[in-house]
């Protein structure tokens, strides 16, 4: 009897010991607007924007970031490649600080079309962290 008693209490233990021991990473997010980022409009999802119009984003990370080099992607989607239907726009790599949960900054596009924007650590190129699919008209 003794020896059923403390295997229970280890198979009750152990669960407990590993789901509140550890914490789960927050995955980074990607808020776009055409205003002014600020914390009333955080929330709100914008998907759609006028051509040559400043499209505001920030990247929201919680948790801070993984690797300070991060390479931003925007493609367009076009038929006549061969990337999937995809072509790559434009590519700037921003070096933000690991610590630092926020960071904000600015696009314009001036040709109408559906789009994708893209995040990569600069050490791991074939994988986004994150990613939106967006409209300009």
């Amino acid at each position: 009897m003794n020896l059923i008693k403390k295997v229970v209490i280890i198979l009750l233990i152990i669960p407990l010991i590993c789901l509140s021991g550890f914490k789960r990473k927050e995955k980074p997010v990607l808020v776009m607007t055409t205003g002014a980022i600020t914390r009333e409009n955080i929330s709100r999802i914008e998907r759609t924007f006028n051509a040559g119009e400043r499209i505001n984003y920030a990247i929201i990370a919680p948790d801070g970031l993984k690797y300070a080099g991060v390479r931003m992607q925007i493609s367009s989607q076009d038929e006549k490649t061969t990337n999937w239907g995809f072509k790559i726009n434009q590519t700037q790599d921003l070096y933000i600080d690991k610590s630092a949960n926020f960071y904000k900054n600015y696009i314009v596009i001036q040709r109408p079309g559906r789009y994708i924007i893209q995040f990569f650590y600069l050490n791991k190129k074939n994988y986004p962290f994150i990613h939106k699919e967006f409209t300009v008209i």
